[in-house]
């Protein structure tokens, strides 16, 4: 059953299990970074799949967003103030220490004559921006392009949600709309030396937007929409067989092993090479995480309970930081120290916990101190 964490002020429904499943997301995302340098071929090629986990955190980010918000979008200027500023305090405080970091790693020392392009670079990783170029968008920490995608979703879904309550097909339009936009774009701009990879190509802009990645958060705004309908919290008596669940791990697990299958290489600022790849990652997979987060919220399961356990919690509030950290400083300093692809455990578990002293010390606190001085203490922390 949903619970709710302690405030003074009515919160709305809290899901410990769905914050485990973010860990899961971005422990799969590691392993498709890091895996031991002696490791088996098959261990290689399955690993190399588990991009998909980017997929499980937008769908993630569909649901959440739309649960809080569907049914109290109000397009004022108090409301998006509100609004805007929560998803900045939840998202950027932290990014913009860890990525600074990793600028000075990459940019500095400046040589005279490279002022204005660095500090160009600066401000597009910074601002996020950088994930609309397919040149530009492993500036700072390279897994921060798919920022830019959670951005674009944060900036459309108040719209969306909006549509939505007028019109069923809403969501389905949009989507269309949002590929019809990036099509667009991507016509005009693909083929400019000049605009350094500004919606550079097709494969771009299926892997690394939101106008190509948009059906993700979609599946995620329809399920809330579904669970907002639907009138039982839990299993009913006599139905014992977590149907929802068990359809979703194994929908989720035939599309990564279809992936292995395929072993469509991953060109570094293109994407899968392969198109079915990017089918299977953008639909089939997403559709799977769909199933199971229906699972998660309907259905008891020993799934459900292990999601939902404190540790499983506690890994999945500090799952952000965990994804933020993972390759950074701290990663090429640990294999500049112990060599590349060795004591990948230990890296794990060493990430691990400073991703939770991260979030517990830096995240959380900057995220409250940031509420408290945009919106005032009285706000809700949410």
């Amino acid at each position: 059953m949903p619970t709710a964490p302690n405030s003074s002020r009515p919160t709305l429904p809290y899901y410990p299990a769905l914050t485990g499943l973010r860990a899961v997301a971005a422990y799969l995302v590691f392993m498709h970074h890091f895996r031991p340098a002696d490791c088996p071929a098959w261990y290689e090629r399955l690993t190399g799949q588990l991009f998909v986990g980017v997929s499980l955190f937008f769908v993630l980010s569909g649901f959440v967003i739309a649960t809080r918000y569907q049914g109290g979008v109000h397009l004022t200027r108090p409301w998006w103030r509100v609004y805007l500023w929560r998803r900045v305090a939840r998202i950027y405080p932290v990014y913009f220490l860890l990525n600074g970091w990793a600028l000075v790693q990459q940019l500095f020392p400046m040589l005279p004559g490279q002022w204005a392009n660095k500090l160009l670079l600066i401000f597009i990783s910074q601002s996020l921006l950088r994930g609309f170029s397919n040149t530009l968008l492993y500036v700072g920490l390279p897994q921060g392009w798919s920022l830019t995608v959670e951005e674009c979703f944060y900036f459309t879904a108040p719209l969306l949600l909006l549509w939505q309550k007028r019109w069923r097909g809403a969501p389905l339009a949009f989507v269309l709309l949002m590929l019809a936009i990036g099509l667009a774009l991507t016509a005009l701009c693909s083929g400019r030396p000049a605009l350094h990879g500004l919606f550079g190509s097709y494969k771009a802009l299926f892997y690394y937007t939101f106008f190509g990645r948009a059906l993700e958060f979609v599946l995620g705004v329809l399920l809330a929409r579904w669970w907002a309908s639907h009138s039982a919290a839990t299993t009913p008596a006599g139905q014992r067989w977590p149907w929802r669940t068990v359809g979703g791990v194994g929908l989720l697990l035939a599309t990564i092993g279809l992936l292995v299958w395929i072993n469509s290489p991953v060109d570094f600022y293109q994407g899968p090479r392969y198109p079915a790849a990017t089918l299977l990652n953008n639909v089939l997979f997403p559709l799977g995480a769909v199933l199971l987060l229906a699972g998660l919220l309907a259905e008891r399961s020993w799934l459900r309970g292990l999601l939902g356990s404190n540790l499983a919690h506690a890994l999945g509030r500090s799952s952000y930081f965990f994804y933020l950290l993972h390759v950074s400083v701290f990663s090429v300093w640990w294999h500049n120290t112990f060599g590349w692809g060795q004591h990948i455990g230990a890296q794990f578990l060493a990430t691990v916990l400073l991703a939770w002293l991260g979030y517990r010390l830096l995240e959380e606190p900057l995220r409250r101190w940031l509420l408290a001085r945009t919106l005032g203490r009285s706000s809700s922390p949410n």
